[in-house]
C-alpha cells in the first residue's frame, strides 16, 4: 500500500522545491532550507529525501551537464510532479491547521 502522507522533512523539501520553481538539486535545496528555517540540513540528507520522494513517484530527476564547479561532474536535478504533490501538501497543511485550531491562546 502506497503512503498517502508526508513526513515533516519530505514536506519541507517539497515546499522548498516549489519555491525554487519546482526544480533544483540537493545542495541548493539544503542551502535554501537553512536560509528559510535557520536549521542546518546536509546536502546528503536532502539528496536522500529527494531520492525517496522520487521512488514514491512525487519527483522526477534528470542529470544536468557536467559542471566545472563540481569537478566536471553533472548535478542531478529533481522536479516536483505538481499534480501528485499539491494534494498531499494541501492535506498536510489542513491536518496541521486542525491540530493548531484553538491552541493559540494556550501557547501565549
Amino acid at each position: 500500500m502506497a503512503r498517502t502522507h508526508l513526513g515533516e522533512l519530505e514536506e519541507q523539501v517539497l515546499l522548498i522545491l516549489l519555491r525554487l520553481d519546482g526544480e533544483s538539486y540537493a545542495v541548493k535545496v539544503a542551502e535554501e532550507f537553512g536560509g528559510l528555517t535557520g536549521r542546518d540540513v546536509s546536502a546528503a540528507t536532502t539528496f536522500m529525501v529527494m531520492r525517496r520522494l522520487e521512488q514514491r513517484g512525487l519527483l522526477t530527476s534528470r542529470v544536468g551537464d557536467p559542471d566545472p564547479e563540481w569537478g566536471g561532474r553533472p548535478r542531478r536535478f529533481y522536479k516536483v510532479r505538481a499534480k501528485l504533490v499539491l494534494p498531499l501538501l494541501r492535506a498536510s497543511r489542513d491536518a496541521r491547521l486542525v491540530l493548531w485550531d484553538g491552541l493559540e491562546d494556550r501557547l501565549r
